[in-house]
């Protein structure tokens, strides 16, 4: 005979099956939340705030319009459809979307604590792609996982990892005063160690670039006394000499950048010379929308690196200028948070993230304006490419609750006279 429980234990399956939340409630309660974290997140916030999410938004919405615009005749002959690259955007903007609220819904001293997490998990990624068959080389470049259902590209997540490393170690040296050579050692370790899996082995020369900006910026802003800039230049120039060394295609788009006039049988020159047609093309107002013939087949990766000339041909002019004014904006009012945040690793993440966005940047355009060799980086923001996208957004999902705990914080009030 089975022993009986007790009579306050006693439940009838009936009254469990009652109490037991359906689909709909559950969807219900995590609709619910959502809504939570997006009013928390987004009510009552700073001007700072409001214009820099405002920024995301409208520039994420025209790199969809324009992936689509400079993509869908590459998709049609690759795929049978026009939305191939527009899919993987959106899916993209998607993850970036989740990211960047999260981000800014949790304490920045959250988020911070996740910086070794980043680094760890994002360097294994690195490495599988360099020394398993999950890695994919494009171009040149071994710098893509294969996950069965997509792809994703760690490096662009090295970026975050290496501005949260940098910020902790410039911030938490107890040991060494700023104007001994040791207390930056540990920062140029992780960019050196960067520079080994990324740049040499992944030979991934146009981010390794990037991450050099953004160091540059993080150690300028973060005290680095003039006598130490000069070798960190010296060494940045060094590094970029080796990979030139290292010969390869991207030996020869830097000669043929430097000898316009020379003979290019091997054509590296094409891309720059149809990005400069386009812009001829478009004049001051553009083709319009969607009226582009370069991106017939005329620029290789015309949605991508070299969506910038699209964005001149359809939009002419007056769209470039306007495009470059998003950035400085950007720029702008990510600079003005830093000024007021008071905590020094906040406060040197968000100069590492603008030195990123705004430094890539600069590159993809004077890239397309011939100003720079093709360096194979994309447009932040308005480029294809998905891996970029989530990754610029929850970096930006960082800054933004850094800005919200600046804008929570106690205001000091200065009371004169009597009153």
């Amino acid at each position: 005979m089975a022993p009986s429980l007790p009579k306050q234990f006693e439940i009838s399956l009936g009254e469990i099956m009652a109490k037991r939340p359906n689909g709909k409630d559950l969807l219900g309660n995590g609709i619910n939340n959502a809504k939570g974290i997006i009013d928390v997140v987004f009510r009552g916030q700073s001007p700072e705030f409001k214009a820099l999410w405002l920024s995301i938004v409208f520039m994420a919405l025209f790199g969809m319009l324009m992936v689509y615009s400079s993509s869908y005749v590459d998709s049609v002959v690759k795929t049978s459809g026009p939305f191939g690259e527009m899919r993987s955007q959106l899916i993209g903007m998607f993850g970036g979307a989740v990211a960047l609220v999260w981000f800014a819904y949790l304490k920045p001293e959250a988020s911070r604590r996740l910086g070794p997490v980043i680094a760890l998990g994002f360097m294994i990624a690195q490495l599988l792609v360099l020394f398993t068959p999950m890695g994919i080389a494009v171009n040149g470049n071994r710098n893509w996982l294969n996950l069965g259902i997509g792809t994703l590209q760690p490096s662009e997540f090295l970026k975050i990892a290496m501005i949260m490393m940098v910020a902790t170690f410039i911030v938490g040296n107890r040991t060494h005063d700023k104007s001994e050579p040791q207390f930056w050692y540990a920062p140029l370790a992780v960019f050196a160690i960067l520079f080994i899996f990324v740049g040499l082995l992944s030979k991934d020369m146009g981010t390794i670039i990037v991450m050099a900006i953004i160091l540059f910026g993080m150690f300028f802003f973060g005290g680095l006394p003039d006598k130490f800039m000069k070798w960190v230049l010296a060494a940045g120039v060094g590094g970029v000499l080796l990979l030139f060394a290292l010969g390869g295609s991207r030996r020869g788009r830097i000669l043929a950048w430097m000898f316009p006039d020379a003979p290019d049988p091997s054509q590296y020159n094409w891309q720059a010379e149809h990005g400069k047609w386009a812009f001829a093309a478009g004049g001051l107002f553009g083709v319009g929308p969607g009226n582009s013939k370069m991106k017939w087949s005329w620029i290789p990766e015309a949605q991508n690196d070299f969506i910038f000339a699209i964005i001149g041909e359809e939009y002419g002019l007056v769209g470039a200028l306007t495009v470059i004014s998003l950035f400085v904006f950007l720029g702008v009012t990510l600079f003005k948070i830093a000024k007021k945040t008071t905590d020094q690793y906040e406060r040197l993440f968000i100069y590492g993230v603008t030195f990123w966005i705004v430094g890539q940047a600069f590159i993809n355009i004077s890239v397309v304006l011939t100003m720079l060799p093709v360096l194979g980086v994309n447009l932040p923001m308005i480029s294809s490419g998905g891996t970029s996208m989530v990754a610029t957004l929850m970096a930006l999902g960082m800054v933004m609750g850094i800005e919200r705990k600046n804008h929570s914080a106690p205001k000091l009030r200065v009371i004169r006279g009597n009153k």
